[in-house]
């Protein structure tokens, strides 16, 4: 064999070494795993240890409170320390992660708390339970001692121990048995029957009275339980009640609460701007095949929520719905949005294009970070205004002020983005060049006296209880059925938005649009949320 050259013996000398090196690195690798797997090890008995000390130490406490209280049974110490603090039962006493983790949040909130001086901290319990509230119905159980328990001898009573615990009563459907007077006038000239009137009701000779028909739409568009399930609910009471009665009854319902809604659409197209928004809802069409991929639409602004179906999505109906509307519509930079009714101006969402910089970070980490950094910072800005409760004017002059500086330096670097050799499919080039092109809309809210959000999430949160009627249902039963869903979820969500017990709205407002309408003579401004939440605080200061 003949001898190697100078270059092959310097490659074997060199594979030798990576070799080594590798199996050196490998070595070193399975030391480092091992070393890891034993701190871990290590970790765990130390907090087991930590844990067994600070149960050690409550139960220490409990201890020394059960001695202090046993020496002023006695006599022998008369005096309560009154900075003697509430000692934790066993069962109540959080391990060490929990307490460690309940300290640092606490200290989180408190420096928050303590720097704004807005919000007084709300007391909380030092290591027990929270009681219920007071302010649930309470039925009291009165539990005797007739002998002692060791020898069975007479006791005497010295005092009585209360304690309070959660329980729950079983909802269940009730007949309402409703008895009316029938008389005949005593006048001989007369002589005429009268009989008493029937208390209000949905409709003329009503099976379900409004309470039931509250009940229902609560069911289905408060707690978003289809009508399949609350038929199973009511059959478990042994009450049967047909599927086509219940939509019978979400029927009328949707025409006793039609003009509510109607209202609630007026009243958004007054003010200075809305959002908007929109997703699919699957309804049953007769002749089709399957379900036609129908739309839902979304208009809300503070506590107001008006949902629209449509099965289509053409920009003439968005136009027709927003048609006498003067203002700004908040939504996404979607083609269809574009085409909007005279008189209306678009302001679009700005965390649309945060998500897409996060999505790019795995393409281009560098270039996606940078841009998400600018978007991010006004979000920032937007939290400090409202830390200094800034509104109106102020806030106004405030955006002008910080957050015009950071858009500028965000379109300078928009623009070399663009200008940068990057191919067209790139991820940020896109976004950049989206960003460029709706840029005056992107930044409207800047400049706006309406003082207008930075991005559409108000309309795309309303969308989430939808979404989880909508897993839950699957579909539409019909055209009719879409336009019904959307109105009672719009009239239902803006009494949850209105902080009220929507039952007892929905009660109080099918009593007055039902079958005594003309006795009550109330218009549909007169029944919204807002004004039966206006009406209760009224009557509550005249009490």
């Amino acid at each position: 064999m003949p001898p190697l050259s100078d270059d092959k013996e310097e490659n074997a000398r060199l594979r030798s070494e990576r070799d080594m090196a590798f199996q050196q690195m490998s070595s070193l690798q399975v030391s480092i795993d091992q070393l890891t797997q034993m701190m871990a090890g290590q970790n765990d008995r130390l907090d087991q240890v930590v844990s067994m000390l600070r149960r050690r130490e409550a139960q220490l406490k409990r201890a020394e409170a059960e001695v202090r209280k046993l020496r002023r049974k006695l006599g022998l110490d008369p005096d309560p320390d009154p900075m003697e603090e509430p000692v934790p039962s066993e069962e109540s006493a959080p391990d060490a992660e929990d307490q460690t983790a309940t300290t640092t949040n606490s200290k989180a909130s408190s420096e928050s708390k303590a720097s704004t001086n807005e919000k007084r901290s709300r007391p909380r319990s030092r290591g027990g339970r929270r009681p219920p509230p007071a302010h649930l119905p309470t039925d009291t159980e009165h539990h005797a001692v007739c002998a002692c328990a060791r020898c069975g001898g007479r006791v005497f009573k010295r005092d009585v121990l209360t304690t309070y615990i959660y329980t729950a009563v079983f909802s269940y459907v009730r007949r309402r048995a409703i008895k009316r007077e029938r008389v005949i006038c005593a006048d001989p000239d007369c002589h005429q029957p009268t009989t008493a009137p029937m208390p209000p009701m949905p409709c003329q000779r009503a099976l379900y009275d409004c309470s039931f028909l509250a009940w229902l739409v609560v069911m289905k568009f408060g707690l978003l339980v289809p009508l399949d399930r609350i038929r199973l609910l009511l059959l478990s009471q042994g009450v049967d009640i047909a599927m086509g009665s219940l939509v019978h009854l979400i029927e009328r319902a949707a025409d006793l609460a039609d003009s509510i809604d109607g209202e609630h659409m007026k009243q958004l197209r007054a003010g200075a701007y809305m959002h908007f928004d929109g997703t699919g809802l699957k309804a049953l069409v007769l002749g089709q095949d399957k379900a036609w991929d129908a739309y839902l639409e979304v208009f809300t602004r503070d506590e107001l929520t008006v949902f629209q179906f449509d099965l289509t999505k053409h920009a003439d109906r968005l136009q027709q719905r927003i048609n006498g509307f003067v203002g700004i519509l908040v939504c996404d930079a979607e083609s269809r949005n574009a085409a909007g009714a005279p008189g209306v101006t678009l302001s679009n969402c700005n965390a649309h294009p945060l998500r897409k910089f996060r999505e790019a970070e795995r393409v281009q980490p560098h270039l996606a970070r940078q841009g998400k950094r600018f978007i991010e910072v006004l979000y920032e800005l937007e939290h400090e205004a409202d830390r200094l409760g800034l509104q109106g004017e102020e806030r106004l002059t405030f955006r002008q002020h910080w957050t015009r500086r950071v858009l500028n330096r965000f379109q300078q670097w928009l623009e070399g983005v663009v200008k940068r050799p990057l191919p067209p499919s790139d991820p940020v080039r896109k976004l950049a060049k989206y960003y460029l092109k709706h840029f005056e809309d992107l930044t409207r809210f800047v400049d706006d006296p309406a003082v207008l959000p930075l991005d559409n999430n108000a309309a795309e949160r309303e969308f989430q209880r939808h979404a989880k009627l909508r897993q839950a249902s699957l579909f539409a039963g019909s055209p009719e059925g879409g336009h019904r869903w959307a109105t009672l979820l719009g009239v239902v969500r803006t009494a949850q938005k209105c902080d009220l017990d929507v039952l007892a709205y929905l009660t109080w407002m099918f009593e007055r649009r039902g079958s005594h309408r003309k006795k009550f003579a109330m218009s549909a401004a007169q029944l919204t949320p807002r004004a039966y939440r206006d009406r209760a605080s009224q009557a509550v200061l005249a009490a």
